[in-house]
């Protein structure tokens, strides 16, 4: 489903003109939609924020390989954002687990004691960078499995990664929340809606990992 119609979608349920057609370009600069439409295009935003937020989904997982290189430290990850979760980092070359250890920690490791080189056991974040600890001692082939969400939407024909029936129903529940209501649905009532759609989506979702299923939804 095409961000146009699932922006179609929530004003239709507003009783609202839909776009109707592709527009060109970037919707914040599009002549042939309308305020309130791109209003909606924000809410169906920030509804896929909360959505991708809410649970690991297995449908933005992916694989990131990091290849080090001896005496390198800091490795960037800048197809990495913000929002992006680690869920856990691999030393393909010597099949082990790096665990992840906070600033002080690497900070003790690094500069407490003589300076190590060789197989790395930990890593630490730091913006846009992953840190090895021990500093690497040569070629290291690591991968890092992270969820990665999805940039804003913009483009008529962008598509979602997530469920788009969540996606609809979350931004016609912050829609109402921005007027008040729209023939007799409440606000409280569409949230009590996405809430639920939401949980039983996660649920869904969780059954095709183990053990990944404590997570909760406000």
């Amino acid at each position: 489903m095409s961000y146009r119609t699932v922006i179609d979608k929530v004003l239709t349920r507003l009783r609202e003109d839909t776009i109707g057609a592709n527009w060109s370009g970037a919707i914040s600069a599009a002549s042939d939609v309308d305020d309130y439409q791109k209003l909606i295009g924000e809410l169906v935003n920030e509804a896929k924020d909360i959505i991708e937020d809410a649970w690991n989904w297995t449908a933005l997982r992916s694989i990131q390989t990091v290849t080090t290189s001896a005496s390198t430290v800091s490795y960037d990850m800048s197809s990495l954002t913000s929002r992006s979760r680690i869920l856990q980092v691999i030393d393909n070359t010597n099949d082990s687990i790096l665990k992840q250890i906070s600033d002080n920690v690497f900070f003790n490791y690094t500069y407490v004691g003589s300076a190590q080189t060789g197989q790395p056991f930990y890593y630490r974040l730091k913006d846009n960078d992953i840190h090895f600890w021990p500093t690497p001692g040569g070629t290291y082939d690591i991968k890092v499995n992270a969820v990665v969400p999805q940039t804003d939407r913009t483009l008529a024909a962008d598509t979602f990664t997530v469920p788009e029936n969540l996606v609809v129903l979350g931004a016609y529940s912050l829609a109402l929340n921005e007027r008040g209501e729209d023939g007799g649905t409440s606000s409280d009532t569409a949230g009590q809606r996405f809430t639920l759609a939401l949980t039983d989506a996660i649920s869904q979702d969780s059954d095709r990992t183990v053990d990944e299923n404590t997570w909760y939804a406000s």
